[in-house]
């Protein structure tokens, strides 16, 4: 029984610290993992340059995508941004 609340501590842990995204390269769609800088309960996250590039102007972005991006930069870079203009968005590329 002890072991078993171990195991569902150390999962819990696992999901609080560890994210991951998937990235698209040559038609391959790679996973990669990654610590988050702060934790939540939130595992996958869209990283917007690991995809071909399509989203990168700002005054194109959702305001879905926008928060996929500002969730990325918080909890994958630890940069807190509000994403309102396309320096923003280098911003999170050049970590």
């Amino acid at each position: 029984m002890k072991y078993l609340v171990l195991i569902g501590l150390l999962i819990f842990l696992v999901v609080l610290n560890v994210g991951y995204y998937n990235e698209v390269s040559d038609g391959e769609v790679n996973t990669i993992f990654f610590i988050k800088k702060s934790p939540t309960l939130r595992m996958k996250f869209f990283n917007i340059h690991a995809n071909d590039g399509e989203y990168r102007r700002v005054d194109k972005l959702s305001n879905e995508l926008r928060q996929d991006i500002i969730d990325y930069c918080k909890y994958r870079l630890g940069i807190v941004t509000e994403v309102k203009t396309q320096a923003d968005i280098e911003m999170c590329a050049k970590r």
